[in-house]
């Protein structure tokens, strides 16, 4: 008994040993190591502006009125915290910046499977989309991490200013799913990305950051039947998900892979891809246009800046806005062709995950922040 529990402990120091040694190797082949100035206060800019209040807005989607903005407000996910974290749903009223609260009530569970049930309000969202059902009502699908791993729906009312939630049922993920972005089609069936095996560690992750191996693809649900991979969706950590408004094409965002592809749902093949620089996150459609937003680094500069070695590298245990650069690119939906880059670094908001143009305007979310950022487009 003693030489095995010796033998573990031994197993145990090497692994770290090894972890921290190829940390120590990508940090010097493939990290920008620039010491990046943190952010301390909430104040805009003469281009950028700034909304604060949220916790860690990570995805964003508008809303019918013109005027709101549903906000994701992301908690934390193993292996990049030791646990799960809760997290909520909000509003940002874009008339005059302020943040509102959303009420949710139970409601049948008539869009979800029947055996996925609910006892409370504990959510942990993630990537979130809002489309209308074929019948006229507004539907909101949300990657849940809490208190399982799942998909919940909701029914969105408005009021003569404001937004309410019924939640709606829920779907279960598979027990190796982890689930990161969803997109609705309008009969209520949806589409999520998979992004890693859910028991993948941290020392995985940066090894797949480094080798861009496949990592996941893309499911496929609809109501009473299993979820189904996608044929050739397989790739470096599928993240972002958009469906086309005529519902012929998905488009995926590959974040290890560092780019964005166009999947026909007709031929089940990638159509188009483009490269892009840093991380690809979320993707949002306006008309013709698909905007992406992006991190501009490395996954180990988000780990080494921003994660949980940033206390041990940079004595900054309490980083309320990961500083890194970030970058809305504007693509064309019919091949993917790049309109438009917006980079911003050094600036009053940092490491975006999602870019969404409304009113003139381009808005950010961030996984790792306490705030939401807009620019004026024509100022652009």
């Amino acid at each position: 008994m003693y030489k095995l529990l010796k033998y573990i402990v031994v197993l145990t120091i090497g692994l770290l040993i090894a972890f921290f040694l190829l940390l120590i190797y990508l940090f010097v082949t493939q990290a920008n190591i620039e010491q990046v100035s943190y952010l301390e206060g909430c104040y805009s800019e003469e281009k950028m502006s700034v909304y604060c209040g949220f916790q860690n807005p990570e995805d964003l989607s508008k809303l019918p009125d013109e005027r709101h903005i549903l906000v994701s407000e992301f908690g934390a996910i193993i292996p990049l915290s030791p646990e799960n974290i809760p997290g909520y749903l909000s509003l940002l009223d874009t008339f005059d910046g302020s943040k509102k609260q959303l009420d949710i009530t139970m409601g049948l569970n008539d869009w979800g499977n029947p055996d996925c049930k609910r006892d409370g309000m504990t959510f942990s969202p993630h990537g979130i989309d809002v489309n209308q059902r074929l019948d006229g009502r507004y539907q909101l699908a949300v990657v849940n991490h809490m208190p399982k791993e799942s998909i919940e729906m909701f029914e969105l009312i408005q009021s003569k200013d404001n937004w309410s939630l019924i939640w709606r049922g829920c779907v279960l993920a598979p027990d190796h799913g982890y689930f990161n972005d969803v997109a609705l089609k309008s009969d209520g069936s949806l589409y999520v990305s998979q992004m890693y095996d859910k028991e993948s560690s941290l020392f995985q992750l940066a090894i797949f950051d480094s080798t861009k191996v496949d990592t996941g693809y893309v499911y496929y649900w609809e109501k009473n039947k299993n979820f189904q991979k996608l044929k050739n969706t397989d790739g470096a950590f599928p993240n972002g998900v958009e469906l086309s408004q005529d519902e012929r094409s998905l488009f995926i965002n590959y974040a290890f892979g560092n780019k964005t592809s166009k999947y026909s749902l007709i031929t089940q093949e990638i159509e188009y891809s483009i490269d892009i620089d840093g991380i690809p996150d979320n993707i949002t459609i306006d008309d013709q246009y698909l905007w992406i937003g992006a991190q501009d680094n490395s996954g180990l500069d988000s780990l080494i800046y921003c994660g949980v070695f940033a206390e041990k590298v940079f004595d900054n245990p309490n980083i309320k806005q990961c500083p890194l650069p970030f970058a809305g690119y504007q693509l064309k939906q019919s091949d993917l062709t790049l309109v438009n880059t917006y980079a911003y670094s050094d600036t009053v908001m940092g490491t975006a995950t999602v870019a969404l143009p409304m009113n003139g305007k381009l808005y950010f979310g961030t996984y790792h922040g306490d705030r939401i950022a807009s620019v004026d487009l024509k100022k652009e």
